[in-house]
C-alpha cells in the first residue's frame, strides 16, 4: 500500500491541500498524517466542505463512497502487519472497498467525495448514517488506483473500531439496490 502524504493533494485537492497546510502550521496536525483530523473544528471542517464539496451531487455529499455501492466488487479487513523479535503479529486496523472502474469514476473524485462527507459530517451540516463506516471515530480514508478500480481503504488505530468500521461497510452494502453479480 502507498504511503498517503504524497498523495496528500488526491484526497483535499490543491485548495484544501493549502487549507491542511496552513492548518498544520497553525498547531492541527492531521491523524497521523492519513487525513483530516479530529481535532479540527467544525468551522474548519465548514470550511473543508464548502472547497470540497462545490460540484458534488447531494446523494454523494450525504452517502459518501457508499453512494457507489453497487459499483463496489468486495469489501476485506484492512490488515496491519509487524514484527516484535522473531513474532509477527496481525491486527485489523480497517476495511478495503474494491470500487469496479465506472464512467466519470476516478480516484481524485473518490477522494473528493469522501472528504466532502465527512467534512460534511463532522460540521454537523449532515447526519450521516449510523452505519456510515466513514463515521467511525478516528476513521481516515485513502483511494489508490487498482487494475479494475479503485480501493478505497478506511483505517482505524484500535480492533474495536475495525471490529465497528467492518460491520457497518457490511450493513451499507448490505443496503445496496441492483442485480446481483457473481462478485457479491
Amino acid at each position: 500500500m502507498k504511503t498517503f502524504e504524497p498523495q496528500f493533494s488526491r484526497v483535499l485537492g490543491w485548495s484544501g491541500a493549502g487549507l491542511v497546510a496552513l492548518l498544520a502550521a497553525t498547531g492541527c496536525a492531521t491523524e497521523a498524517g492519513r487525513g483530516l483530523s479530529a481535532s479540527l473544528t467544525p468551522d474548519q471542517y465548514a470550511q473543508i466542505s464548502m472547497e470540497q464539496c462545490a460540484g458534488v451531487p447531494t446523494k454523494e455529499q450525504e452517502l459518501g463512497v457508499m453512494a457507489y455501492r453497487d459499483a463496489v466488487a468486495n469489501a476485506q479487513p484492512l490488515k496491519e502487519t509487524y514484527q516484535v523479535g522473531k513474532t509477527k503479529f496481525e491486527h485489523a486496523r480497517g476495511v478495503q472497498i474494491a470500487v469496479r472502474a465506472q464512467p466519470n469514476i476516478t480516484g481524485p473524485w473518490l477522494a473528493r467525495v469522501a472528504t466532502c462527507h465527512i467534512a460534511l459530517a463532522r460540521s454537523g451540516r449532515i447526519t450521516p448514517s449510523e452505519n456510515d463506516p466513514l463515521m467511525v471515530a478516528g476513521a481516515t480514508v485513502q483511494v489508490d488506483e487498482a487494475y479494475t478500480g479503485y480501493v478505497v481503504s478506511v483505517h482505524v488505530t484500535d480492533d474495536a473500531s475495525a471490529a465497528e468500521l467492518m460491520r457497518r461497510t457490511t450493513v451499507a452494502l448490505a443496503a445496496g439496490s441492483g442485480a446481483a453479480t457473481a462478485e457479491r
